[in-house]
């Protein structure tokens, strides 16, 4: 899991994401069911391109009152947050 800080936040206040699988998310059935389009027919909630190949990783960010909050992603945007996860952990000394 990755928190990143925003300006427009209260101090010391984060916001807490992490990538999975769709098929194993971890998400309650109702929100999966209810906040998140098919996978097969939809495009990316981030960079907006629907691929060849059916969306199948998750992009989930802690909302408010703790309730996740779930984005469908490509592989492009995955490899990208990973790669950004990475720099944000080696910035703070994280293995």
């Amino acid at each position: 899991m990755v928190a990143v800080t925003d300006d427009e936040r209260a101090p010391g206040e984060v916001i807490s994401w992490h990538l999975a699988p769709l098929a194993s998310s971890g998400l309650p059935p109702v929100i999966r069911r209810g906040a998140l389009p098919d996978p097969s027919t939809s495009a990316c909630d981030l960079c907006e391109l629907r691929p060849k190949q059916p969306l199948s990783t998750v992009l989930v960010i802690d909302g408010p009152d703790g309730l996740p909050v779930p984005f469908l992603i490509c592989a492009p945007c995955r490899r990208a947050l990973d790669a950004l996860r990475s720099l944000l952990e080696s910035a703070h000394g994280h293995p």
